[in-house]
């Protein structure tokens, strides 16, 4: 599942409230989306894929063990056939360990996309349409019991000291745990969806700013009249005669 023909991360925009109309088209995008990724994602052939590389590697360690065990006799056909096992381990391990390493980096990327779909909405009617208990199941039960035998098998081996045993062990646990991881993250999202989504606080309304009253303008003195200029000849001026 290469990370080019995954859906494309839903729009931020989706996220803001929208009218019923438009819920119901983002609704059922998503529910087409995660229908999408999600038989992949939990692909049954994808976990045969990943228990056949962590035998590989597991083999590839046997051989490791085996090598060094020829290499370091003094005889030189011992060494001939140490060198040839040496050759097959590194020939199963690199190659099995890039391949997981390669699914491992797929897995994230689709469950980041898978969780942000998931997380841009809640809607129970669609939870069956995408919906897998059978293949979450199938990943999540062999994983479990390969991590405890690996865990218990570790413990066994550190006592022992075995360093054949220990590898083998450690293999066992790490495939365990990442199934387990994808099982047990894939069991959260569909627990979320199931629980209600909290309610959006309602936005209040900011307060109109109050217009700031108009200065009046200041009231105008009123202009006092001319004074008369008074005749020097001690009458009135000619306009009052």
């Amino acid at each position: 599942m290469p990370g080019s023909s995954l859906p494309s991360p839903p729009d931020p925009a989706s996220d803001r409230p929208s009218p019923p109309a438009g819920r119901a088209d983002r609704l059922a995008e998503r529910a087409e989306v995660l229908r999408e990724l999600v038989p992949p994602y939990l692909a049954r052939r994808r976990a045969l894929l990943l228990w056949l590389a962590a035998g590989l590697v597991a083999t590839g360690w046997a051989a490791i063990w085996v090598g060094c065990r020829y290499v370091v006799m003094d005889d030189v056909v011992s060494v001939v056939v140490g060198a040839f096992f040496l050759a097959v381990a590194v020939g199963l391990v690199v190659p099995s360990t890039l391949a997981v390493a390669s699914g491992v980096r797929d897995d994230l990327e689709a469950r980041e996309r898978l969780r942000a779909w998931a997380g841009s909405a809640r809607d129970r009617d669609s939870l069956a349409r995408w919906h897998s208990p059978g293949r979450a199941l199938f990943w999540l039960l062999p994983s479990l019991v390969l991590c405890c035998f690996g865990v218990a098998s570790t413990a066994v081996a550190a006592a022992d000291g075995s360093a054949r045993a220990l590898g083998f062990a450690l293999v066992a646990a790490g495939t365990g745990a990442l199934g387990m991881a994808k099982a047990v993250g894939y069991y959260r999202l569909v627990s979320r969806e199931l629980t209600p989504a909290p309610e959006e606080p309602e936005e209040l309304e900011e307060p109109e700013e109050l217009e700031e009253p108009e200065e009046l303008d200041e009231p105008q003195e009123p202009e006092m009249p001319e004074e008369f200029e008074a005749d020097p000849a001690g009458g009135r001026p000619d306009d009052m005669r």
